[in-house]
């Protein structure tokens, strides 16, 4: 009995330390900063703060598309109709913490400097993105808004599901 709960527990052990590599299919991804270099304008991504991403379904499984401006992920998703969009992320202008795009709080003003020129932060709620709507007199929009206000008729929310639907 003792050498069967040594077994059983080393057993468990082994799984948590596999299951803790593995991340869901539409996790964040990790970038490496000054490293990766944008999917779009192939700038390299340097501030976190800026720094977005579309996780797509390829042949090889959840693939990760890095930004470093939410703009360069807007062109890339416009240009890229086809892909099967697992999930959408955006850091947060303040904390740096990765949001799903889809429920972001952008400001946009043209004194908001961001790396290709979009003019939006992200954050993760309204009471985060206040100072920095006040301080730039900008204008706060959901991710729908912020779309169109890029010049596209609409934003592309679609899963996995529903892109195979459209084949």
């Amino acid at each position: 009995m003792n050498r069967l709960f040594v077994v059983s527990t080393v057993f468990a052990f082994a799984s948590q330390i596999v299951s803790c590599d593995r991340k869901p299919a539409d996790a964040p991804p990790s970038i490496q900063y000054g490293d990766a270099v944008c999917d779009q304008c192939n700038m390299i991504i340097s501030d976190e703060r800026w720094a977005t991403a579309t996780v797509i379904e390829s042949s090889r499984g959840p693939e990760p598309k890095l930004f470093d401006d939410f703009n360069c992920q807007v062109n890339y998703e416009v240009e890229n109709p086809n892909h099967a969009v697992l999930a959408r992320w955006s850091h947060s202008h303040t904390t740096s913490k990765w949001v799903r795009t889809e429920e972001v709080h952008f400001v946009v003003s043209p004194s908001i400097r961001s790396p290709m020129g979009s003019n939006f932060a992200a954050f993760a709620s309204p009471d985060e993105a206040e100072p920095l709507l006040t301080e730039t007199e900008g204008e706060s929009m959901t991710f729908d808004s912020a779309w169109q206000h890029l010049g596209y008729p609409g934003s592309p929310v679609y899963s996995k599901k529903e892109a195979q639907n459209d084949t």
